[in-house]
């Protein structure tokens, strides 16, 4: 019906135009626009969508999906980790404390959560939380290296290297109980090589040579102590020591640090200064 009343209308106008030609007045112009209207589709006003509010958009959509998801269950580990991750896109980082929060608490077998949040803390300026969540870690999992590596870094960039001796001096009492009930789980040979490490970085060698011994000692295939222990004995310039020790901590390490330990036990190169000769711009006169 629409289409008929259309098509009626514009065979009225077309008459109507053909009628006044004869009476010799010039229709082009209104039949130009007539013709232009009818044959020329409507303009919309439609705004274009920018790419990156429509992300923001879809990404929150998403994450009301997985939040109401938590409103079910609330240790559910895939919408937790999902939660966080959408935040973490749309820049709300104190906002994934509370999913990786529970993340840590309902998880504590998996400490990679917790590590998540002891590094959000510290992004948002939170020292003492981020350190105290790293502890959490340790009183667990003691041979959780990767906690105690970033705990012992955050206490020396504070100038605490006393704190971060007594962190590695707990974890060594607790590596034998902790080694009964799960055999292994603390790496005692590379533990005592970190004290030494931090000892040697004190300049503290005599109790840094005592760390690294207790290291080999523990297991003497670990190249880590040999190294260390090398390294003090160069500083004292023991050198032919510490050239055997660097021998053996080349031998014992596996292929992927083996380059590394050959740089390191690369003497340092010999600076040679010449003698400035006299009567020159910056020797002395004559």
């Amino acid at each position: 019906m629409a289409q008929r009343t259309a098509r009626q209308w514009f065979i009225n106008i077309v008459l109507v135009i053909i009628t006044l030609s004869f009476l010799g007045i010039s229709m082009a112009p209104l039949l130009g626009s007539i013709i232009s209207a009818i044959s020329s589709p409507q303009q919309t006003n439609t705004a274009k969508v920018d790419p990156a509010q429509r992300r923001i958009e879809e990404l929150k959509e998403q994450l009301r999906g997985y939040e109401a998801v938590l409103k079910r269950e609330p240790k559910n580990q895939t919408a937790l980790i999902e939660v966080v991750n959408l935040r973490t896109q749309l820049g709300d980082i104190k906002g994934t404390l509370e999913p990786l929060q529970t993340l840590a608490n309902a998880y504590p077998d998996q400490p990679q959560f917790r590590m998540a949040l002891a590094r959000t803390h510290l992004e948002l300026g939170d020292r003492n939380t981020s350190k105290a969540e790293l502890k959490k870690i340790l009183s667990t999992n003691p041979g959780f290296l990767m906690a105690l590596d970033r705990l012992i870094q955050l206490e020396l960039e504070d100038k605490r290297p006393e704190a971060a001796i007594g962190v590695i001096k707990e974890v060594l009492d607790s590596a034998e109980t902790a080694n009964k009930i799960q055999p292994n789980s603390v790496d005692v040979a590379t533990v005592q090589w970190i004290l030494g490490e931090v000892y040697r970085e004190q300049k503290r060698y005599p109790e840094a040579i005592a760390a690294y011994e207790a290291g080999i000692k523990a297991d003497d295939k670990n190249f880590r102590p040999y190294l260390g222990k090398a390294q003090v004995l160069r500083a004292q310039e023991n050198i032919a020591e510490a050239t055997a020790l660097f021998s053996k901590a080349i031998e014992l390490a596996p292929p992927e640090f083996k380059d590394r330990v050959k740089s390191i036990a690369q003497p340092a190169p010999t600076v040679t200064v010449e003698p400035v000769p006299e009567g020159s711009p910056t020797g002395k006169p004559n």
